[in-house]
Order: C-alpha cells, then sequence, then structure tokens
C-alpha cells in the first residue's frame, strides 16, 4: 500500500473511526482528529462518525431536558444503524471507548465480524462504569461489562495507560499503550514571562464529569487564600464554582480558546481521588497544562506518578497539607514556577508529543493491515 510501510496492497485504505463523542469532546480531539493527517500521509482515507452530533453532546451535560435527549437519541440511534449497511466501504475499522453508548457491543460485534478488523482504542476505565450525575437515569443502561468483550473481538488494542492494558491484557495479546498526547507545536508556552499580572493565577481546566474533583482541594485552597492574594480561575465546569474565602474567576471553555486558558494560569492543579476509576485517567489536563510551561500540582494518583517526577518536572501531592505546601511554594517562587514549566515541557515533548506518538498509532494499524487477508485482497 501506497505510504504505509510493510503494508502488502497497493492501494488506500479506508479507515471507519466509530466514537462516541464529537469534536468537542476532548478524547476524539485528542485520540483521533490531532492524528488524522499523519494517518492520511501514511496512506489511509479517515471517516470519523461520532454518536453524539455537536448538539447532542452539548445537551447531555445538561440537567434535565429529557424528552430532548430522547428524541435526539433516537435520531442517532437510526444513523448509527444505518452505518452498518454501509460497512462495506470500509477496509478498517477503528473504535474509540464504544460505537454505541448504551447496551451490550451489538455494533462492535457486527462490525467485526463482518471479515474486516476491528481495533478499540481506551482511555479510561470504563470497563468500572462511570455516569455523569447530570445523567444517572442512563446507569440503568450502561453495560461496562462489553468493554472485556469488544477486545476480544479485537485485532489489536490500544490503551492509555498501563493499567488500563494490563487489563485489556487478560483478553487479547496484540496491546499497544499510546497516551493521550499533544501537539506541542500548538500547544505552547506564553512568551511573555507569565500569565499573571501581579496576581498569581492558579487555574483548574476540566470537564462538567470531572468538577466534582474540586472538593478536594477546595480546603487547601482556602487556607492559602488566607495567607496570600491569588485568583482561582476554573474553566469546563457545568455550573459556576464558589470556594469560601477564595477569589474565583468562572470562565467559558471552548476548544478554540483552549490554548489561552492554560496560558492564562501560574500554576495548574489536578486533582483526582484515590480510587480505581482514578488510576484509569491519564492525565491529560496535566499533560495540557505541562504543555504549555505551567507548573502543576497533581493527586499522586496512578499515571501521574509516571508524568510527574515530584520536584523536578512538577508536583505531586497526597494529603491537604502538601496540596497548602507545594501550591504556596510555586506561588511565592517565580524562579521555582519557571524551572519545574519548563522541565515539564521538555518532559511532554520527549514522551507525551504527537510527534512521538502518532508513528506508534501509524504503526499499530499498519501492523493489523498487514496480518489481514480480507484488506489485502479487497
Amino acid at each position: 500500500m501506497e505510504g504505509v510501510r510493510g503494508a502488502a496492497v497497493n492501494q488506500p485504505v479506508r479507515l471507519l473511526v466509530l466514537t462516541p463523542v464529537p469534536e468537542e469532546g476532548a478524547g476524539c480531539r485528542f485520540r483521533i482528529s490531532q492524528f488524522v493527517p499523519a494517518l492520511e500521509r501514511a496512506g489511509f482515507v479517515v471517516t470519523v462518525v461520532p454518536f453524539f452530533d455537536t448538539a447532542f453532546f452539548r445537551l447531555v451535560y445538561r440537567h434535565g431536558h429529557y424528552a430532548a435527549k430522547l428524541e435526539a437519541f433516537v435520531r442517532q440511534t437510526v444513523s448509527r444503524l444505518r452505518l452498518l449497511l454501509a460497512r462495506n466501504r470500509f477496509d478498517l475499522v477503528f473504535v474509540y471507548r464504544e460505537a454505541y453508548p448504551f447496551g451490550p457491543p451489538v455494533i462492535e460485534a457486527l462490525l467485526a465480524g463482518h471479515d474486516r478488523p476491528l481495533v478499540y482504542d481506551f482511555d479510561d476505565a470504563i470497563f468500572l462504569g462511570n455516569t455523569s450525575q447530570a445523567n444517572w437515569f442512563t446507569s440503568v443502561f450502561k453495560y461496562p461489562q462489553k468493554v472485556a468483550s469488544i477486545i476480544e473481538r479485537s485485532a489489536a488494542v490500544i490503551a492509555g495507560n498501563e493499567y488500563l492494558a494490563g487489563f485489556a491484557r487478560a483478553h487479547n495479546q496484540s496491546v499497544t499503550v499510546i497516551p493521550t498526547c499533544i501537539d506541542t507545536d500548538v500547544f505552547t508556552p506564553r512568551t511573555d514571562g507569565g500569565a499573571g499580572a501581579g496576581v498569581t493565577v492558579v487555574g483548574w481546566i476540566g470537564t462538567p464529569t470531572t468538577a466534582a474533583y474540586l472538593r478536594t482541594i477546595a480546603t487547601p485552597l482556602g487556607r492559602l487564600a488566607a495567607t496570600r492574594k491569588f485568583v482561582f480561575r476554573v474553566s469546563g465546569a457545568s455550573e459556576p464554582v464558589a470556594i469560601d474565602g477564595v477569589s474565583v474567576m468562572n470562565e467559558p471553555w471552548s476548544a478554540g480558546d483552549e490554548v489561552r486558558l492554560f496560558n492564562t494560569c501560574d500554576i495548574g492543579v489536578y486533582p483526582l481521588v484515590d480510587d480505581e476509576w482514578a488510576l484509569g485517567k491519564c492525565g491529560f489536563k496535566a499533560i495540557q497544562f505541562m504543555a504549555c510551561g505551567v507548573p502543576v500540582v497533581a493527586s499522586a494518583v496512578g499515571v501521574n506518578r509516571e508524568i510527574i517526577q515530584d520536584g523536578v518536572n512538577g508536583f505531586l501531592a497526597s494529603t491537604e497539607d502538601e496540596w497548602v505546601e507545594k501550591i504556596g511554594r510555586l506561588q511565592d517562587d517565580a524562579a521555582l514556577r519557571q524551572r519545574l514549566g519548563a522541565a515539564g515541557r521538555r518532559t511532554i515533548e520527549e514522551r507525551y508529543s504527537l510527534r512521538v506518538n502518532a508513528p506508534k498509532l501509524v504503526a499499530t494499524l499498519t501492523r493489523v493491515i498487514d496480518r489481514s487477508p480480507e484488506v489485502m485482497t479487497s
């Protein structure tokens, strides 16, 4: 195949990518869309089809609106089923997380059983089950055990970290770890020497489903505010955040404004709870802060311990006292912020950049193509 090293066919490979979320969702942007140019250069013709369209995706995280959600759900279900009728147009199927957000893996089974290899990618411990509070009623229809079933049917599996890969290897031996990575030509540090103009800006940028973790650092931030002047900038929560005694600036999030938002912060915080779900997290918000040269204080949980060397390229915190001490040290010492920020940037460039990881995805898909007689003879 022209452009795909080692492939045994001489025509482009038609790749269908199924994702639950559109580009407004970080998973689609950073585990799919940013890889498309590299895949196209390698000879793939890529078609990305999300289950949630943009309007539906924005509606999902709003409380209530059940009738509108049901109407959109039915519409998108019909669209997904129609896609099965067009499956012969594709040589290879790539599923990110799940092809259909509820119930058993019927669509994945039909696709994998159609003489076309299926590659599966996941970046959370979704085999445990986890539902947004805004949509608690959907937990009845969730089917987390389908993850193992999809993995067993897959020609190859891509996991976002080693914890997830360990789960996958119990069901499939063809597992590759590709961390959620960043385009370091897009996510770049500010050039003016700092984000704040006199007052230190401590920032959290997340999603509606991760905003609950802010409760774990509310007390440390309150303690810091009693002795230091700073602004806590929050972006990505579904509702305004307020913390007693803390000057909180809630700012709207948008994909087009994302890099600027990270660069408005002098210090980034990435709190998590130490539980099994957190072990599946890929540390991506810490990675984004670090790519922008913003020193980060993160919970000493899961993959954060692999990304961050405490005191070298960021800080790890396990207790309220450690959160207070380490955010406080960064607030008090601009040179320390600069040093840890620069070291964090180097870490991302060397291990978590698109430049380093795009070839891994191309190689993984190419190996699947090379093993597949159906693609070679189509």
